[in-house]
């Protein structure tokens, strides 16, 4: 059983964590946690701790957003900054580790980013296409999609998840959960826009990616600022699907600069971090068996409520 003050150090570190980013309060708790909080305030051991941590979020299916994330409040609540380039590393190494996420990939979400993947995106396009119609529109007219380019040449394996997961969840943070949005690989994302919001979402994201940046520490590995840019986009969806799949990095080293726009204009000033609320009841651990996490929600493609697209 841990020392009452490491006890006390995992139940702030929790309570973090459940109020702002963890998705289910029922499996955060993993005997491993126990050995990171004991590493990490004793600053013993600390990256093989970190590693086996993220092994064991992967193997529960945790995505490498919520995982980073998560140990990032661990060092708020000690060192009130945020991990060292090496703990992300070495959580990025085990979570990546052989037999971790592997499941993770037969779904439609992107294992690193914690956003969908580009043939979901392709779906929620079919159903925007619909909405602008029969709203009396076109999606040429009422629909953009923005494009934004966080990556960096000569960046190691594991910098590329924390970079990955940085970008996800700036997106996510920016546009609000469920936003069509997709990771195309690469350091490359996508998110689905009305036309009239577009000017205001440049800004806001740029402005987000750097605010996550400096929290994950992993500014070094993300492009600053980023390079955004936005597609207008076809009359037909199979030309959207088409865009798509064009705008997503060849295999391999690639400089994109010569393909894409300049990078952003807009300056550093950053919106602030999202900030979770609620409160969270004590806890006594027992280590679940691990489980799949939830998939996206089913979407209805006749909802054309307002403000969606």
């Amino acid at each position: 059983m841990p020392e009452p003050a490491l006890v006390q150090v995992r139940e702030a570190w929790r309570v973090r964590s459940l109020a702002s980013v963890w998705l289910r309060p029922g499996d955060w708790y993993q005997p491993v946690v126990d050995d990171v909080v004991l590493a990490v305030t004793l600053d013993v051991g600390v990256l093989d701790a970190v590693e086996a941590l993220g092994a064991a979020r992967a193997e529960h299916g945790v995505g490498i957003g919520e995982t980073l994330d998560d140990l990032t409040h661990l060092y708020r609540v000690l060192e009130d900054g945020p991990p060292p380039i090496e703990a992300v590393r070495a959580l990025c190494e085990g979570w990546a580790a052989p037999g971790g996420p592997g499941f993770v990939a037969t779904t439609c979400m992107d294992p690193e980013s914690g956003l969908p993947t580009a043939e979901y995106l392709a779906v929620r396009l079919r159903e925007a296409y619909g909405v602008a119609r029969r709203r009396g529109g076109t999606p040429e007219q009422d629909l953009r999609l923005l494009l934004v380019d966080v990556a960096r040449d000569g960046v190691a394996p594991w910098d590329r998840l924390a970079r990955s997961a940085a970008a996800g969840r700036a997106i996510e943070v920016a546009f609000g959960e469920g936003h069509p949005a997709a990771s195309l690989g690469g350091g490359v994302f996508a998110v689905l826009l009305e036309r009239a919001r577009v000017d205001d979402a440049l800004a806001t994201l740029a402005h987000q990616i750097e605010v996550v940046g400096r929290e994950l520490g992993v500014t070094d590995v993300l492009r600053r600022p980023p390079r955004l840019w936005v597609e207008p986009l076809p009359r037909e969806h199979r030309d959207a699907v088409a865009l798509l799949t064009t705008r997503r990095p060849a295999p391999g080293p690639i400089d994109l600069a010569g393909a894409l726009l300049p990078r952003s204009p807009f300056g550093p000033e950053a919106l602030p971090p999202y900030q979770g609320a609620g409160t969270i009841p004590p806890f006594s651990p027992e280590p679940l068996p691990p489980t799949p996490r939830p998939g996206p929600e089913t979407v209805d493609p006749d909802d054309d409520a307002p403000g969606e697209v």
